[in-house]
């Protein structure tokens, strides 16, 4: 009875952790019980140490941090399917400006995790004159004796892993879920604290095996002659668009009639992905204009934003370009003032260069957005490269009921129905776009590139959003989920067609400087254009290639998993996708080498 308290500590506490895989649909094993068995004790044996009354006031507080600490991060999860680290610090001052899409992510039943409070704050009181406390030489052993079995227990299995070289523990692991599932819940968070800590006094130099596999993979680009008449580049990316609003029709009236239609004068391409993670705008506009992959917590914006990465812009302007970006929002949000400066844009058109008066969600309206963006072109020498991130659309999907075109009965969730809205707009703005470029003449003539950023938040089984689009399984939630639209008009095309090609928004640059003959420097992508198979990467080591999606098993070793069909959406022979592992596993290694440690500055450097 002496330690009861305690024990009753330890229950609510690993009774979090499996409510914690409940909430978030994640895998919760035996073995990962006894992980996270372990590291609670590491982390509260030294708590036995004290008088009972003392320890009862901790081990209550330590309640609390637990729930905090597990609440926050199942909002973060229910979002990206991802944990907290320690690095996202650097993003907080971001979530202001979008803070009512996180409100989304809040349920009531989250209180549970603080419920515990009330029952131990009761046996608190029950223990106050049931238990004495026993003599220290009996609480340091007792405690000495849990630390060490804490310690075995959540060592062992590290010790083997360094042994076996997994690459999870040995070389710089590409998923926080991994670490999770490896280290346990507070494993997780202590090594992810570590890191960061580490990161912030270290600043390590190349290894050699690091400056072979860079020398290796980065090509040496040789000098090339400037093509003749380079054409104007537009580049827009629309805020929260998915592949599945294409061609789709509720109640009768087409979501996306102008997009629809364009499909006829472009090339489309149905297979096309996004490959942003936490980042989310941010790593969409940083994975098209950088050909690399996002970093797996946070985003490169807030927290590389000095290192060099060989940009599209940057390119571009050897060959004569004046490149341009456009956001109708604050300058220093997801610091783009110094990102767009430092990969090559020559002028940042930002919230205060556009109109305020006709906002829709977070700044102005996307049809006044893109008509003002073209009038700045005018202002760029040519050829000109103009990069416009579009808004209207952006969670938490609200829509003023003046603006409000379509009949949505029979829909329920006011937030797809918002979404549904957003989209209609945003659809309209395109048209009105396309017309006035076609009436200053910098349609026929342009290289012109719709895009979207990522997905709508909304596509989980169950949702309206999955239901229209029938999406009931695995590759069906997949598709939906990450695909985006992509469309693509070459300069002087008239005609359209639908590229069959997989790609990702990492194939974006490799495309745009194929199409204008123009040698790419370093890039992860290849051209959607060229006549071999892309494979287009995801942050969690998963990936789609030709007719298959391939998807980890992040609770074992790298190299596990399942293979799907794109055609059937039924499982088929691992082999299909066996070959491919390694390979985008390497892609995700050299991508974060390269952002983590300025690698392609250091390598010029060195040569």
């Amino acid at each position: 009875m002496i330690f009861l308290d305690y024990a009753v500590y330890l229950a609510i506490s690993m009774s979090k952790l499996i409510l914690f895989s409940v909430y978030t649909d994640t895998d919760f094993s035996f073995s990962l019980f006894i992980l996270n068995l372990a590291s609670v004790l590491v982390l509260s044996s030294w708590t036995l140490l004290l008088k009972a009354r003392t320890r009862r006031w901790i081990l209550l507080s330590l309640l609390f941090l637990h729930s905090t600490l597990i609440v926050s991060d199942i909002w973060y999860y229910r979002y990206f399917e991802d944990l907290l680290s320690i690095i996202l610090i650097a993003d907080v001052p971001q979530m202001s400006s979008v803070g009512g899409g996180f409100l989304t992510l809040v349920a009531w039943k989250d209180l549970v995790f603080f419920a515990d409070l009330l029952f131990f704050s009761s046996a608190f009181l029950y223990f106050r004159n049931k238990t004495g406390t026993p003599p220290r030489s009996s609480r340091t052993k007792f405690a000495g004796t849990l630390l060490g079995i804490g310690l075995i227990i959540f060592t062992a299995p590290l010790a083997w892993s360094f042994l076996q070289k997994e690459e999870w523990l040995v070389d710089n692991p590409i998923s926080n879920m991994r670490e999770y599932y490896e280290l346990g819940f507070w494993g997780y968070h202590g090594a992810d604290l570590l890191r960061g800590a580490s990161s912030l006094v270290s600043h390590n130099e190349l290894s050699s095996n690091q400056v072979d596999l860079l020398t290796e993979t980065i090509p040496e680009i040789k000098a090339a002659s400037i093509p003749e008449d380079l054409p104007n580049v537009i580049v827009v990316q629309l805020e929260s668009f998915q592949s599945s609003v294409i061609d789709q029709t509720i109640n009768g009236q087409e979501l996306t009639p102008n997009l629809n239609k364009l499909k006829d004068e472009t090339m489309y391409f149905p297979n096309f992905y996004h490959q942003t993670h936490e980042g989310r705008t941010s790593d969409a506009e940083f994975v098209t204009l950088t050909s690399l992959q996002p970093v797996k917590s946070g985003s490169v914006y807030t927290q590389y934003e000095e290192h060099d990465f060989d940009g599209l812009p940057a390119h571009l302007q050897d060959y004569g370009y004046d490149t341009a970006a456009m956001h109708a929002f604050e300058r220093s949000f997801w610091n783009r003032d110094k990102i767009y400066q430092n990969i090559g844009f020559d002028r940042f058109y930002s919230k205060e260069d556009f109109s305020e008066n006709k906002k829709i969600g977070l700044a102005l309206n996307d049809k006044d957005f893109l008509s003002q963006s073209l009038s700045y072109t005018s202002e760029l020498n040519r050829p000109f490269f103009a990069f416009m991130v579009a808004l209207t659309s952006h969670t938490p999907y609200e829509f003023p009921e003046e603006h409000k075109k379509l009949d949505l009965s029979g829909y329920e969730d006011d937030l797809v129905k918002g979404y549904y809205h957003t989209i209609h707009y945003v659809d309209e703005a395109v048209g009105q776009m396309k017309n006035e470029m076609e009436e200053n003449g910098l349609w026929e003539d342009s290289l012109v590139i719709f895009y979207g950023d990522h997905d709508s938040g909304l596509s989980k089984r169950g949702t309206e959003l999955a239901k229209d689009a029938g999406a009931d399984n695995i590759v069906a939630l997949f598709e939906l989920d990450h695909g985006v639209p992509l469309f693509i008009k070459p300069p002087g095309t008239k005609a359209g067609e639908i590229n069959e090609n997989v790609g990702g928004q990492i194939d974006i640059a490799s495309t745009i400087l194929d199409i204008l003959d123009i040698e790419p420097p370093f890039m992860l992508g290849d051209s959607l254009l060229d006549e071999h198979d892309n494979m287009s990467v995801f942050r969690d080591g998963s990936f789609r290639f030709d007719d298959f999606y391939y998807k980890p098993d992040l609770t074992e070793p790298i190299g596990s998993g399942t293979c799907y069909s794109t055609q059937t959406y039924m499982k088929v022979a691992f082999e299909n996708c066996e070959e491919k592992i390694d390979e985008a596993s390497e892609q995700l290694r050299v991508s974060d080498l390269i952002i983590h440690e300025n690698a392609l500055e250091k390598i010029r450097h060195e040569q």
